[in-house]
C-alpha cells in the first residue's frame, strides 16, 4: 500500500509499503484456497517459513515472492433476528390444574397417629423386655440353686388341712364340764376339760373352755398357756386373744397398754365378735377415754345377736316349762324382765284374761330392748293368740 501524503516541513513524504502478514482472500485464485476443517490448526503452502521475525520464503524456493494464505474455516454468524423470539399472537388464558393439596388437619392427625403408634410400639416393646428378663432371671436363679453345692432349701407351702369337727360323743362330757364352770365348780370344771384336751388335744375349743376354767380357778399362768395353745391350734383366736388381755389384767405385772393391743388384735383376727370391743371399751373407760369407749360399744351393739342372748336362753325355758309341766305362773305385777314377764303373760293367755295379758306384755316392751322383746313375743306358743285385737299392736 502507498501513501502521498507530505510531511509536517512541506516536503513530500517517502513513498512507504505496507505489507500485512496475511493477504485477504483474492477472489480471483479460488483453486489456491483450502479450508481447514474447523478445530484444526491453520496450514501454510509449502514455500513459507515461520521464523521469530514472521514468515519468510524459504531459500531455493520457486515461489519467495508469494506471502503464505490463511486458510480460515468459514464461520456462520446467527442472523441477529433469527435468534429474538417472534412476538406471540395470542395469548392464552387457560390456567393448569394445580396439584392436589393435603389438608392441614390431615396431617396433624397423621403426625399425632404416628407419634402415639410409636409411644405404643416402645411400650409393648419395653414390657416385652422387662417379661423375658424376668423370665430369664427366674430360670437363671433356679438353675443356680439346683447346680449348687449345698442347694437352698425352697419351703412348701403348709397343706390346707380340713376343718376340725368335736367327736359328738364328747359333747357330753364338755356339757358337763361347762354346768359345773357355770355352777362355780371351778376346780372340778377344770380338771374335766384337763382331761379332755389329754384325750382329744385337735378337738376344737376345748384349749379355750380349759383356759376359762383356769382363770376362774385362779391359775392365770395354766390359763395364758392354754389360750396359747387355742390360738396355735387356729381355735377361737379372737376370743383367745381377748381372754389374753383379761389374763394380763389378773397378773400385777401386766400394762393397760399391752391389754390394749392384745384387744385391738382380737377385733382384727374377728371384727363380728363383740366381745372385744365390749372389753376395749372397759379399759379405755377405767383410763378416762371415755369418747372412744362410746365409739367401741356402739360397734358393739351393731354386732350383738338377740338369739345368742342369756335372756332368750332364760324366758325360752321358762314359756317350755308353762307348757310342759301345765303349771301356770300365779298371776303377778310385770316386773320388765323377760324371763319373768313373758310366761306370766302366757299364763295369762291360756286362763283367758287377755286384757291383762296384754298390760304385762306392753310394760315388758317398755323395759326391754326391741330387738329382744320383737325376737321374744314371736316365739310360737304366744303366737297362737295374734287373731286375738288386744295383742295386734304387738304383732
Amino acid at each position: 500500500m502507498s501513501s502521498n501524503k507530505t510531511a509536517d516541513d512541506g516536503k513530500p513524504a517517502k513513498q512507504t509499503q505496507s505489507l500485512s502478514r496475511f493477504h485477504p482472500r483474492s477472489p480471483g485464485r479460488p483453486d489456491e484456497e483450502q479450508e481447514s476443517p474447523a478445530g484444526e490448526d491453520l496450514k501454510y503452502k509449502a514455500g513459507w517459513v515461520h521464523t521469530p521475525a514472521g514468515l519468510r520464503p524459504a531459500p531455493n524456493s520457486s515461489r519467495s515472492a508469494e506471502m503464505p494464505r490463511l486458510s480460515i474455516p468459514n464461520i456462520v454468524l446467527p442472523n441477529p433476528k433469527s435468534a429474538l423470539p417472534e412476538p406471540a399472537t395470542e395469548v392464552s388464558l387457560t390456567v393448569s390444574p394445580a396439584a392436589p393439596r393435603i389438608p392441614a388437619w390431615l396431617l396433624n392427625e397423621t403426625a399425632i397417629a404416628f407419634k402415639v403408634g410409636a409411644v405404643v410400639i416402645f411400650l409393648l416393646g419395653a414390657i416385652i423386655a422387662f417379661r423375658f428378663g424376668e423370665y430369664r432371671g427366674r430360670k437363671t436363679t433356679f438353675r443356680e440353686i439346683k447346680s449348687a453345692p449345698f442347694a437352698m432349701a425352697v419351703p412348701t407351702p403348709a397343706p390346707v388341712l380340713p376343718p376340725a369337727e368335736f367327736p359328738e360323743d364328747l359333747l357330753p362330757a364338755l356339757n358337763a364340764a361347762l354346768k359345773m364352770l357355770r355352777e362355780g365348780d371351778n376346780l372340778d370344771a377344770l380338771s374335766a376339760l384337763n382331761k379332755l384336751v389329754s384325750s382329744n388335744p385337735k378337738a376344737p375349743s376345748i384349749h379355750y373352755a380349759a383356759a376359762i376354767a383356769a382363770l376362774q380357778a385362779g391359775y392365770p399362768r395354766e390359763a395364758d398357756r392354754l389360750a396359747d395353745a387355742s390360738i396355735k391350734n387356729r381355735f377361737r383366736v379372737s376370743d383367745s386373744l381377748a381372754l389374753k388381755a383379761a389374763i394380763a389384767a389378773s397378773l400385777s405385772k401386766s400394762t393397760a397398754p399391752e391389754q390394749e393391743s392384745l384387744l385391738k388384735k382380737a377385733i382384727a383376727a374377728d371384727p363380728m365378735n363383740p366381745a372385744p370391743f365390749i372389753e376395749l371399751a372397759s379399759l379405755l373407760r377405767y383410763q378416762g377415754r371415755n369418747d372412744p369407749a362410746a365409739d367401741l360399744l356402739e360397734s358393739a351393739a351393731s354386732r350383738l345377736n338377740p338369739a345368742d342372748a342369756e335372756t332368750v336362753v332364760e324366758t325360752t325355758r321358762a314359756i317350755l316349762a308353762v307348757d310342759a309341766a301345765g303349771n301356770l305362773v300365779p298371776p303377778s305385777q310385770p316386773l320388765g324382765i323377760p324371763s319373768k314377764d313373758l310366761p306370766n303373760a302366757y299364763s295369762e293367755m291360756k286362763r283367758g284374761n287377755f286384757a291383762n295379758a296384754a298390760a304385762i306384755l306392753r310394760f315388758c316392751r317398755d323395759q326391754t330392748a326391741p330387738d329382744v322383746f320383737s325376737y321374744l313375743v314371736n316365739d310360737p306358743a304366744l303366737r297362737k293368740f295374734t287373731s286375738r285385737p288386744e295383742f295386734k299392736e304387738f304383732y
